[in-house]
């Protein structure tokens, strides 16, 4: 794993914020770090001014304590809270984990849900959690291939694909509602035939049913980085060149925008997957955020807290 230096802080902000997505623009946020020990060198946190370069990452130790202050004060609580639009709720530390289950349990406690995506491997001690509080649990869990090579080129702090599988299985078996998450696929490396039947396969065997997919969203300081951390010239070549005509889209960040694959491209793709995934028993979700040229959709990243509502005699699955 990369070695980085754990900067310990005290958050003098609001700890739950509100976002101008609009996948995550329904319900509050909560981040527990600035930077995150993963490393991907696609994350778009890279821009933000507060990003605190690569390798550093800035623990909030007072997140907690601070967030049960706001819950008091608030005369309606939110529904759910979402955990963490610019990091991992669950990076291997400990002073990180420590902040993420008392801020989780809180919420819990609170008749309030949560809601997350993560790389990592959730421990134990939050699947005990989860357990009694599984109706207000939602999660997606990140997986774009099962090629660990791959995986370490693109998110080299990640969870390994297995320990990813097992998180998909763990999270399903105690009634947590859980999707799988291919986002970013890289065109043209991770989205062969014999890939996705593999990551198909694999997704299947854990008991989930849903796939909430998109293509890497070419941002100028993901650019960069993907420049900067991918030593393969012709593997570097190949992916730049798929955007070379790439749609400019925005994202509802003031103002902010991104290059995604030029929309034939997408559309074609994406058609392609779902009815591969259809075999598997699998439901594709598409990114309407990142793809707003050609879909509403909703990715799943949050949604509605009405589980009760559902028949889950399947294995459970996340569901808008």
């Amino acid at each position: 794993m990369k070695i980085y230096e754990l900067l310990i802080k005290n958050r003098k902000s609001n700890v739950l914020t509100s976002s101008q997505l609009r996948c995550l623009s329904k319900i509050p946020t909560i981040n527990i770090t600035s930077g995150c020990i993963h490393n991907c060198i696609y994350c778009y946190a890279k821009g933000y001014s507060q990003y605190p370069g690569d390798g550093k990452v800035i623990l909030f130790d007072n997140t907690a304590d601070k967030l049960k202050q706001e819950l008091a004060r608030k005369r309606k609580k939110p529904q759910a809270v979402y955990f963490c639009p610019s990091c991992d709720p669950f990076q291997p530390v400990s002073e990180i984990l420590d902040q993420t289950y008392n801020a989780m349990e809180s919420l819990l406690r609170a008749d309030i849900g949560v809601q997350f995506v993560t790389k990592a491997i959730v421990p134990a001690n939050f699947i005990k959690l989860f357990v009694r509080y599984s109706n207000l649990v939602c999660a997606q869990v990140g997986l774009t291939c099962v090629d660990d090579d791959i995986r370490k080129i693109f998110e080299p702090g990640t969870a390994s694909v297995s320990d990813k599988l097992l998180t998909l299985q763990n999270l399903i078996e105690v009634g947590v509602a859980t999707g799988a998450r291919a986002d970013p696929l890289i065109y043209g490396v991770m989205d062969s035939d014999k890939s996705l039947i593999a990551l198909f396969s694999a997704i299947i065997e854990t008991g989930v049913t849903e796939v909430s997919i998109n293509y890497l969203f070419l941002r100028p300081i993901i650019k960069e980085s993907i420049k900067k951390n991918i030593s393969d010239k012709k593997l570097l070549d190949k992916l730049l060149k798929s955007y070379a005509k790439g749609d400019k889209i925005p994202i509802g960040v003031k103002n902010s925008q991104g290059v995604a694959l030029p929309k034939e491209i997408r559309e074609k793709a994406f058609e392609r997957i779902k009815n591969m995934a259809s075999g598997f028993g699998l439901s594709i979700r598409i990114c309407g955020c990142k793809n707003s040229d050609i879909t509403t959709e909703s990715c799943n990243l949050t949604r509605p807290m009405k589980i009760a509502l559902f028949d889950f005699t399947r294995p459970r699955s996340c569901i808008s």
